[in-house]
C-alpha cells in the first residue's frame, strides 16, 4: 500500500488544491509502478503554518 504525504504551507491548501495534488500524486506513482496500486495508494495532505517551518536552522516566520 503506498502512501504519500505531502507538508505544504497551510496558504497554498484550498478547495482547488488538495484534489488535484491527491489526483496527481497519485497518477505519478500509478505510472512509475504499475496501474495494480492506484486503489491501494494514500495520499494525505497537510498545511502547515510558516512559523512551523525552517530551513538551515533559522524559522521561517
Amino acid at each position: 500500500m503506498p502512501f504519500i504525504e505531502v507538508k505544504v504551507y497551510d496558504t497554498r491548501i484550498n478547495e482547488e488544491t488538495v484534489p488535484k495534488l491527491i489526483e496527481k500524486l497519485t497518477d505519478a506513482m500509478v505510472e512509475c509502478t504499475s496501474e495494480e496500486i492506484r486503489p491501494l495508494t494514500h495520499v494525505i495532505v497537510e498545511g502547515v503554518p510558516a512559523k512551523q517551518w525552517g530551513t538551515g536552522g533559522k524559522p521561517h516566520a
